[in-house]
């Protein structure tokens, strides 16, 4: 592996750690609701307007993130993302009633919207055929957030102090921010093209607000956001839902429910790398492969989350709970990736956050559906009900997907080399 490669794992990891210490900020939170209902007196209800809030202004701000990253410096975006989260985040810990929490909080979601940057960075360092991997890798950084998030919650926020915690993690965001600053180089956007590799020494191609119409005509890209839809319904049913479910209806421990949780996170970090990989193998093999291979996780993802809430015993709960959470990842860096395959280098970051959009209406719905469907039957049935549906639904949509893909990825590659022209001639 030679120095160049090195260096841009070097940048893959970088965005990794930025991530999974962001995830864990995030997650801290919901460990520590009770103290903080303590502490100002406050109710579910109070909590529960703070947490929607808090991810409507991140949703609001995907778009104007989105073109920012492909407007700008991303090196620079990055690190400004990475110190409002960390000033937003000290600044929560400074409140001393629920109005100035409550305001400091929503604060925090300003830099929410930032990720899809590092994807469109990331896409510009690896080639068309490894950007599975880096994107996994990415990925990886949810599961791996969320663990270390409730570690800090349970052992810092409710046993010492919930702003520590807070102090923790926002002194963090401040240090990475200061060393992706010093440490990553832009790179010019389209420089890992196999059509321009080389002939890029600056960054010529950017985003123009009339440009982003173009996002909406691209029908490979409508059906990835279609799929994000509805793809986050089972993925938010779970989340929000799933331990009420293990200890009301299945009347499992809370602490054998932390233990399971614990062990399917790191199967789901393990399944984002695993499908990364086989990601990038099935596009090696044909130009259908990632959307192929999404189709199967996702008609696989039902038929298991089936398997696993009609288990009879905890034991094959937790093992058919293993493999889906192994599986349902693999086809998130596949997605990422795919955006990559049939959107021109310039108009990544925001087709990504036009991506994350359609999935944040998708995840404010879930829940809600998953709830009222509860109250009619049980939540087991609602959580089989609706994750099964619209995993089939998913399904279909790849399905059309790996039909009409081909199509986009030859426009763009055309493109690609139209451009290597022009350079040529200069």
């Amino acid at each position: 592996m030679g120095q160049r490669d090195l260096y841009k794992w070097y940048v893959v990891i970088m965005f990794f750690l930025f991530l999974v210490f962001h995830e864990a900020d995030r997650f801290i939170i919901s460990g520590i609701a009770s103290a903080l209902m303590d502490e100002f007196k406050i109710g579910y209800s109070e909590l529960g307007y703070l947490f929607t809030l808090t991810i409507l202004v991140a949703a609001i701000l995907y778009p104007l993130w989105g073109y920012l990253y492909d407007k700008y410096s991303r090196k620079l975006l990055v690190s400004l993302a990475a110190f409002i989260w960390g000033a937003t985040t000290w600044i929560n810990a400074l409140a001393k009633t629920y109005i100035q929490f409550f305001t400091t909080r929503i604060l925090t979601g300003i830099d929410d919207a930032a990720p899809p940057g590092i994807y469109a960075m990331v896409s510009d360092y690896f080639e068309p055929q490894q950007r599975g991997k880096a994107m996994g890798l990415i990925n990886a950084s949810a599961p791996i957030g969320a663990i270390l998030g409730s570690v800090l919650a349970l052992m810092i926020g409710m046993k010492i102090n919930w702003r520590l915690a807070f102090y923790i993690t926002g002194s963090i965001g401040i240090i990475i921010g200061i060393l992706i600053y010093l440490t990553i180089r832009d790179i010019p956007r389209g420089s890992s093209e196999p059509e321009l590799k080389g002939l890029l020494k600056t960054d010529i191609f950017t985003a123009k607000i009339k440009d982003l119409v173009k996002l909406l005509r691209n029908k490979s890209l409508l059906l990835l956001y279609l799929q994000g839809f509805f793809g986050v319904f089972p993925w938010n049913a779970i989340t929000f839902w799933i331990v009420t479910y293990l200890i009301r209806e299945r009347g499992l421990p809370e602490e054998s429910v932390l233990g399971i949780m614990v062990s399917w996170l790191i199967m789901m970090m393990f399944g984002n790398i695993v499908g990364g990989i086989l990601g990038d193998i099935m596009f090696t093999k044909t130009k259908r492969g990632r959307a192929i291979f999404g189709a199967i996780v996702v008609f696989l993802s039902a038929f298991l989350i089936y398997e696993t809430m009609i288990s009879p015993t905890t034991e094959l709960l937790m093992i058919f709970g293993a493999l889906t959470a192994f599986e349902i990842p693999m086809a998130g860096p596949n997605v990422s990736a795919a955006i990559t395959d049939i959107i021109e280098p310039e108009l990544r970051g925001s087709a990504t956050s036009n991506l994350r959009l359609f999935e944040n209406i998708g995840s404010a719905l879930s829940p809600l559906v998953v709830g009222m469907m509860a109250e009619e039957h049980n939540l087991g049935y609602a959580i089989t009900t609706i994750s099964v549906s619209t995993w089939i639904l998913c399904g279909i949509f790849f399905t059309i997907l790996a039909i009409i893909i081909p199509k986009d990825i030859d426009r763009l590659r055309q493109q690609m080399r139209e451009r290597a022209e022009q350079l040529l001639k200069t």
